[in-house]
């Protein structure tokens, strides 16, 4: 009897073992993307997935701040903010946090690891950004 209940509880236990890897896999093919809009007008990003599966329209109103989880890929973007549309690519592979500044003047450094400073006047052109215009 106490045999069987040993082998029991191995095959439960088995089972949620195997249940939970197969969740956490699932789990690490999404990552979240968040958004800080610090302008006083709504920021608008388009986000197309490389294979054309994907397409998102992100809408962050002025001066809030958004949290999204999508599929990890290099995206291409269209983005409109301060009155200017910018297109390009936008590497959401890692957690990744978009900050837009003030449409007035620059931001004041380019950002943490994993959080770039959009400001569509003053473009990244160093290839170490994650967010970079055509």
């Amino acid at each position: 009897m106490k045999k069987k209940t040993i082998l029991i509880l191995a095959i439960v236990l088995l089972a949620a073992l195997a249940i939970s890897v197969v969740s956490a896999s699932a789990a690490s093919d999404l990552v979240g993307l968040t958004i800080k809009n610090r302008t006083d007008q709504v920021v608008w990003v388009s986000l197309l997935s490389p294979d054309n599966v994907y397409v998102y329209w992100l809408e962050v109103p002025a001066g809030e701040t958004t949290s999204y989880t999508v599929p990890r890929a290099v995206y291409s973007h269209i983005t409109v903010a301060c009155g200017k549309t910018a297109t390009g690519e936008v590497d959401i592979r890692t957690l990744t946090t978009l900050v837009f500044t003030d449409c007035e003047g620059k931001p004041a450094n380019p950002g943490e690891r994993s959080i770039e400073k959009v400001h569509l006047v003053d473009s990244p052109d160093r290839g170490d950004f994650h967010y970079q215009f055509d």
